[in-house]
């Protein structure tokens, strides 16, 4: 699995529509973790120095559809009366507290991601942490679990985050700290922001697990029945039920009115173009989810000749999607029930 992502990696710093003449170089890892009795990747991460721009990169793995860890532990372990300690605040889901962990826990060349980054750290040099979904959630807690004070103290000239495309993963203790540690830095507008998770509006994924009335937040997971609508999906009436089925287990499994997601500082930066038209069925409406949450971010920086769309979206699973698959069928039984008490309330004749 290391020799695998060391290729992959090795290509993508050597092609020049990514470096853009800049020299790049992979200094640690690519470290990867596994769970016990796992036979994926589960979590991984590396270090790679930009020496002509004069800063490290921290890339924090996405989930992996192959490994049940990921699938159904670390994305979906955010049931509230399960959350744990954060890093040194807060409280933050089970799931994601356990892929901080394993983060922790990495080491490469025989030094740990800490030690390293210690190490190499120069008041020259600025430090950027960055992941895509589950890495886009795990950002922020690793940024913060390393560097509490931000660039304060820190050895580094700045140092800073950019999530994609992350979850809610912690309560509004830890969101007010890491918000006042790593404060908003706009660098010339659009993506050129640090500090902020970078989203997508049509996509479900960072709209988990907050409540987020204004986004983003449960509460953005909408449909509309006709082609101008701006909500998130343009469904018929059946798939309108079950997209509301899907927010309402969503809102349930986060703790209802007792909600105590807070998302940090984001910035929805796009609104994706729908690539399916209307959601007929729980299928397209698989694969609406998975495109907003892969290509349509792709598609929005530009980067559509360094990633095949298809690998894309095979090697990357949007946290949500197995609640998605599994009320497959319900906008049916909706229908079938209102059609029935249709049928009843008609008057007799004959």
């Amino acid at each position: 699995m290391t020799t695998y992502l060391q290729t992959e990696l090795d290509a993508l710093v050597g092609d020049a529509d990514f470096n853009n003449g800049d020299d790049w170089q992979i200094v640690w890892g690519p470290a990867v973790w596994q769970a016990p009795f796992s036979d994926y990747s589960d979590q991984a991460a590396a270090v790679c120095y930009n020496s002509t721009q004069n800063f490290y990169v921290v890339p924090i793995s996405a989930t992996n559809p192959n490994s049940p860890y990921n699938v159904f532990f670390e994305d979906l372990g955010a049931v509230p009366f399960y959350m744990v300690a954060g890093p040194g605040t807060g409280k933050v889901s089970v799931g994601n507290s356990a892929g901080l962990q394993a983060l922790l826990s990495l080491e490469a060349g025989g030094a740990g991601l800490a030690d390293f980054l210690k190490g190499v750290a120069s008041s020259a040099d600025d430090l950027v942490f960055c992941g895509h979904s589950l890495g886009g959630g795990l950002t922020p807690l690793l940024a913060y679990a390393l560097y509490p004070g931000g660039t304060t103290g820190s050895g580094w000239g700045n140092v800073y985050t950019f999530p994609t495309a992350g979850p809610t993963t912690g309560d509004s203790v830890f969101a007010a700290a890491f918000n006042a540690a790593y404060p908003v830095v706009d660098a010339g507008g659009g993506y050129q922001m640090w500090n902020a998770n970078q989203y997508n509006a049509h996509d479900l994924v960072p709209n988990a697990w907050a409540p987020g009335s204004t986004g983003p937040g449960l509460a953005q997971v909408t449909t509309g029945i006709v082609p101008w609508t701006t909500a998130m999906y343009y469904t018929g009436v059946k798939m309108s039920g079950e997209i509301a089925a899907l927010r309402t287990i969503a809102e349930n499994f986060a703790g209802g009115s007792a909600n105590p997601y807070v998302a940090t500082n984001n910035n929805a930066l796009f609104t994706g173009a729908r690539e399916y038209g209307e959601i007929s069925d729980s299928t397209t409406l698989a694969k609406e989810i998975l495109y907003q949450h892969t290509t349509a971010y792709n598609v929005e920086f530009g980067v559509t000749t360094l990633f095949d769309a298809a690998e894309v979206q095979a090697t990357i699973q949007p946290p949500l999607l197995p609640l998605v698959l599994a009320i497959g069928g319900i906008g049916d039984a909706v229908a079938a029930a209102d059609a029935a008490a249709a049928a009843q309330a008609e008057p007799a004749t004959g």
